[in-house]
């Protein structure tokens, strides 16, 4: 095995420097031969994390490295790198920033001009690092800058084989996260160079533990907004939130004061702490996405194997099956209250039948633009039965909101999906602005029946806390839970729910 893992973040604060550290020392630990490499280069301080042993030497650091091949001078890992024995059979080699080596290192960081870099062979240089680390050692770890830049389109497109990307729970950090991702295996097939599709772990940091239901709401969220990276490497009857389950990292306190390692002074065996969670990342990384038992258990991986082994090749999906029963569609300026409207919608939905709808809703946190969608979401749209429409004044302003629902009514009408109406299967529903803003909506859609709830301020109402919601909440969650179980019962085609008698 050898592969290059980026540890990303969209947003701070999410520990993902300590999270590659510990890794970092427990695979070391492991016998492999390991570098890690701090490429946040406008915030560095990976090195902090490994004062509890002693380096057997120092380099100038991950910028000079730059400098000297942008400069065309020596670019020997040894001169720039430093090694760390932390008691293993072979020393961790970190080629940190270099910003405590060198005293114009503001200035210099300042000066590199990134593009000028990629115009005058970056590029190649950086796939001959990339060669050279594979070559070299076993794994190697790269933290990388946050949100969207140069330096980050590097650690998520170029150099990667996985990237483990961690968030907190809120909705900034996880969509952020997830979007970036998504633009970044986009990326990733116009590349000079061969590349695999990423492979990504998602990892929820600094859990709570004491709100117990907000943790599982909070999961639920986590499964809607990243499911689609377990689908690349994670095998049935294995779910994503029996992996989250056990991979969020808990929130202690004690580390949040300075930069201390969880592996280290915890140790790895109580499930409750940091460096249990740690060790499991660092197996699975291990075995390059192969050692499931290392996330969900012996008897859980042994499940999978049995399912191999007895299942027999099944056909590629039909575009006429149904893989959700609900698409909600919206302009995403409404994503802070529409997450919590969806919810209690399903809510109500899976009290109505014995088997719950499914229900697909897209948050986005970055703007990818609709050239860029991705295929999952217009796979889901095409494979929806019933979409279901939040229409404010803005909606048929939105480029993505008024694409989807061209786009399902087209593939309505292909397959010959319609409501008892005889219209395709839409509900429109007004949360603000009042039905005059339906006079937007495509001619052949104006006819459908729709709900007008804007009056009841849903956005308002949605921002309360849950405890605090008044009636008018939950009667329009009934009523538009109504109107989407007839229909659901209507629509022609495909397997249906069951009602509850």
């Amino acid at each position: 095995m050898s592969s290059i893992v980026t540890f990303y973040s969209y947003k701070g604060g999410v520990g993902r420097s300590m999270a590659l550290a510990n890794v970092a020392v427990l695979l070391a630990q492991r016998g492999l031969k390991v570098l890690a490499v701090d490429w946040d280069l406008e915030a560095p301080g990976l090195e902090r994390y490994f004062s509890y042993f002693s380096p057997s030497s120092s380099g100038k650091g991950l910028l000079r490295l730059l400098i000297s091949a942008r400069d065309g001078q020596s670019t020997n890992l040894d001169d720039f790198a430093s090694r760390i024995d932390c008691k293993a059979d072979h020393p961790i080699v970190l080629l940190g920033s270099g910003r405590d080596q060198d005293e114009d290192y503001s200035r210099n960081l300042e000066t590199f001009d990134w593009p000028d870099f990629f115009a005058n062979g970056g590029g190649a240089f950086l796939e001959r690092l990339r060669d050279e680390w594979r070559r070299d050692f076993d794994i190697v770890l790269i933290d990388s800058r946050t949100g969207l830049s140069d330096a980050g389109g590097i650690c998520t497109i170029q150099m990667p084989d996985a990237v483990v990307a961690m968030f907190t729970a809120n909705y900034q950090s996880l969509y952020g996260a997830r979007d970036v991702l998504r633009l970044a295996q986009k990326a990733r097939q116009s590349l000079a160079y061969d590349r695999m599709p990423l492979s990504v772990l998602p990892l929820p940091s600094r859990w709570g533990v004491q709100e117990f239901q907000e943790t599982q709401i909070w999961l639920e969220r986590i499964v809607d907004g990243v499911q689609e990276f377990y689908a690349d490497w994670l095998p049935r009857p294995l779910t994503p939130r029996q992996v989250l389950e056990i991979t969020k990292i808990p929130h202690h306190s004690y580390f949040g004061f300075g930069e201390r390692l969880a592996a280290v002074e915890q140790g790895t065996e109580d499930p409750t702490g940091m460096g249990f969670v740690y060790d499991k990342v660092a197996q699975f990384l291990a075995s390059d996405f192969k050692n499931f038992a290392a996330l969900v258990g012996q008897k859980a991986a042994e499940a999978v194997a049995a399912e191999e082994t007895k299942k027999a090749p099944s056909p590629a999906p039909k575009m006429d099956d149904y893989a959700y029963d609900i698409y909600v569609s919206f302009d995403r300026s409404t994503k802070d209250w529409v997450i919590d409207f969806v919810e209690s919608l399903r809510d109500e939905l899976a009290r109505r039948f014995k088997v719950p709808p499914r229900v697909f809703v897209d948050v986005q946190e970055v703007d990818v633009g609709s050239d860029n969608w991705a295929p999952m979401l217009i796979d889901a749209i095409k494979r929806s039965r019933v979409m279901l429409v939040l229409i404010t004044p803005d909606y048929f302003k939105s480029r993505w909101a008024a694409r989807e629902l061209e786009l399902f009514a087209d593939e309505s009408r292909r397959r010959g999906a319609t409501a008892a109406s005889g219209r395709p299967p839409v509900v429109p529903v007004f949360v603000s602005g009042g039905s005059t803003v339906g006079m937007l909506m495509p001619p052949e859609l104006r006819t459908l029946n729709y709900l007008d709830v804007s009056p009841s301020e849903v956005g308002r109402m949605a921002r309360l806390p849950r405890g605090r919601r008044p009636s008018e909440w939950f009667a329009v969650i009934s009523r538009v839970a109504d109107i989407l179980g007839g229909m659901l019962e209507d629509v022609d085609r495909g397997p249906r729910p069951q009602i509850t008698v």
